[in-house]
């Protein structure tokens, strides 16, 4: 068999593509070709990666479809638990596919889209919409709080569309825009913070930065509760760090602790019991002086947290 164009390797192509290249149906059946969906293939030369297959289902699909929903919110991340596994899209026209990894979803209106790395996908007010019903709601202000980390969208972006739209899932994304912030540095820290305030602790500032006496910088820290002087702090890398590292961030909360601050330290397995983490941050409050009522950890609580994100 003659080499194969260099216009059709390293991405997938239709069935048109590989005609107008040369290649004839019968040599799109040699064992040099993987067909991925119904007229569309891939060079067989390694693994196909999920990029591929939403470029694939692209091609399979509708002309103006984008990928949306679960399948849009890989493409942003973060990594989520309990993806269908599905490639989600969405179009304005009347399409079914029988291919039953791909899901088509029909839209009444247009779709805003963007090309991230080539691919047409939904932007990402619309992707956190869509995503309301499919996701945890720890799952859902994590999404949020990335996509404005990552400078995605901003948290105006995300408010303006959701009072804006009437979409299925809006008002469970109108509810989590109350819990996001513009500072999350990473999912864990989300998942911890929430734990808090959904139990009935107060907001926490999010990397806030401790000064000393003279103004120096002691320190950037997770979550801060300035009027109680205590500092929680998810460190999931404890044990992967260099000795010298451990020192570092030991000393470093020694000092906070010498200036007044109760720190308490978060590591991954400690995730696995989220009640105690409450009830240490919440001791660790009175001590600094709230008052009122212990934390309610609700059955709906238990349930939020009790899964992986």
């Amino acid at each position: 068999m003659a080499d194969i164009p260099s216009s059709l390797q390293g991405r997938p192509f239709t069935v048109a593509e590989a005609r107008a290249a040369g290649l004839t149906d019968r040599q799109l059946g040699h064992s040099r070709f993987r067909r991925l969906f119904r007229g569309v293939y891939v060079v067989s030369d390694g693994e196909v990666d999920r990029g591929q297959w939403l470029a694939a289902a692209l091609l399979a699909g509708p002309q103006d479809a984008a990928i949306s929903h679960r399948s849009a919110q890989a493409v942003y991340g973060p990594e989520l638990s309990g993806d269908d596994e599905q490639i989600h899209l969405s179009t304005r026209r009347n399409a079914v596919t029988r291919d039953r990894r791909i899901r088509v979803h029909r839209r009444k209106h247009a779709i805003g889209a963007r090309e991230v790395d080539g691919l047409r996908v939904t932007s990402p007010p619309r992707t956190f919409v869509d995503c309301a019903l499919a996701l945890t709601f720890v799952q859902l202000v994590v999404f949020g709080d990335w996509l404005i980390q990552r400078k995605l969208a901003t948290f105006d972006e995300l408010l303006a569309y959701c009072h804006d739209r009437h979409l299925d899932g809006v008002v469970k994304a109108r509810e989590a825009m109350r819990f996001l912030v513009a500072d999350a540095r990473s999912p864990m820290e989300t998942v911890v913070r929430l734990m808090l305030v959904r139990a009935g602790l107060p907001h926490p500032a999010v990397n806030s930065v401790i000064r000393d006496a003279a103004g120096g910088r002691v320190a950037c820290v997770d979550l801060a509760f300035w009027r109680y002087r205590v500092v929680v702090e998810y460190d999931g890398r404890w044990h992967e760090r260099v000795a010298d590292q451990r020192r570092w961030d030991r000393d470093r909360r020694e000092h906070l602790e010498r200036l007044g601050w109760r720190v308490i330290v978060l590591h991954d397995t400690d995730l696995a019991r989220p009640a105690l983490i409450v009830h240490r941050v919440h001791d660790a409050l009175v001590r600094g002086g709230l008052q009122g009522r212990r934390p309610w950890l609700s059955p709906a609580w238990h349930a939020e947290f009790a899964a992986r994100i």
